[in-house]
């Protein structure tokens, strides 16, 4: 007797749950990327913006060569350029294609090449040439290296040898 006073609540919370659902389902587009193009993240940096702090970036990571130091992190270095760290990975990930480790990571192999290539560092062996790059481990150095050119550190350096 009792249970037909609760049908019109029922029938009620059914429809809120279909509205909201529908809701969920024609909105999905924003939860989601349904066709698979990547959408820039626009809220975050506008375009102008986002080249203008990569162009301050990489002027500071030539000038200042910050990834010469083992213990950098994305906090530090975004402290160091007066930049917020989400920002910094923004337009690392945007403009580079990199997430931050990478990006350091790319500096060092750059820098451990210059030296592998230049003579006075030549009585230098190949792991200090690492530790001084900003590299804290023989095994993330030789990965990097792979990654970077293709080739481990000693076959890059046998192979540019005089």
């Amino acid at each position: 007797m009792e249970l037909i006073y609760y049908y019109p609540i029922m029938v009620l919370l059914a429809v809120i749950l279909y509205f909201l659902s529908l809701q969920v389902i024609i909105h999905a587009q924003f939860l989601f990327d349904i066709k698979g193009t990547p959408k820039r993240k626009t809220f975050i940096l506008e375009e102008k913006e986002s080249k203008h702090l990569l162009n301050k970036l990489t002027l500071f990571m030539n000038e200042k060569k910050p990834f010469l130091d083992g213990d950098i992190s994305l906090i530090t270095l975004a402290d160091s350029i007066d930049i917020n760290p989400k920002v910094l990975s923004f337009v690392i990930n945007e403009h580079i294609h990199k997430n931050f480790n990478d990006y350091i990571n790319t500096w060092r192999i750059e820098e451990v090449k210059k030296r592998l290539n230049d003579k006075t560092y030549s009585h230098y062996k190949m792991l200090s040439i690492a530790f001084d790059c900003g590299f804290n481990s023989k095994s993330t150095f030789n990965l990097a290296f792979k990654k970077a050119t293709g080739l481990s550190p000693s076959k890059y350096k046998s192979s540019n040898d005089y």
